[in-house]
């Protein structure tokens, strides 16, 4: 009887999350601001590590929702919606980082300094901190082409399984290890002086 309640109370989300979807699909607008709720943290991160600025990230996650709620009554239930939001979120960070870099703006920040201006200074003797190797990370990842990034921010941040990453950006299995290799690859080798002891 506990491992009943147990399952049951595994499904329930699973359950109540198609509920809202359909009553999203049918226009109770109630549904969808749950969902917004329920997504909404994490479609911004999704966003914020894709693109250069929290602005920008705020406009992607909103600008994600906007469409998913037109999108709303043609969406497939078959799918999940957390990778059909995803995609969404993901398919517009990319495009506004290809427009940026198509437009070559070259964004300035506090927190960041000029991009591609800032040397970590590289010295035998010193090793840098966790909040050093972090930020290094951060930076390196900022780095990546936009469709290196996405499977980087879809695994490691968001913790997605190969599979469903694919889902989510609709490429092949094959597709997200081998751009998962190559981004792990560019973000060691922009890190690994700082590692070294």
């Amino acid at each position: 009887m506990i491992l009943l309640d147990v399952i049951l109370s595994m499904m329930e989300p699973a359950d109540d999350e198609a509920d809202l979807v359909a009553k999203a699909k049918a226009g109770d607008r109630d549904a969808f601001g749950e969902l917004v709720r329920r997504y909404q943290k994490r479609v911004y991160r999704v966003a914020r590590r894709m693109c250069r600025t929290d602005e920008d990230a705020w406009d992607v996650t909103q600008d994600t929702f906007v469409r998913a709620m037109k999108a709303m009554p043609g969406f497939d239930t078959r799918y999940r919606f957390f990778t059909w939001i995803y995609r969404i979120a993901t398919n517009l960070s990319i495009n506004l980082s290809e427009k940026r870099r198509r437009r070559s703006e070259v964004e300035f920040d506090e927190e960041y300094g000029a991009e591609g201006e800032q040397c970590v200074e590289d010295t035998a003797a010193s090793q840098a901190s966790a909040s050093e190797l972090a930020d290094a990370i951060r930076k390196a990842v900022e780095r990546l082409s936009p469709p290196l990034r996405s499977v980087f921010v879809l695994r490691v941040d968001q913790e997605l399984s190969y599979s469903e990453i694919a889902e989510t950006l609709g490429i092949a299995l094959g597709t997200v290890m081998s751009r998962l290799s190559r981004a792990r690859s560019e973000v060691r080798k922009s890190v690994e002086h700082l590692m070294e002891s």
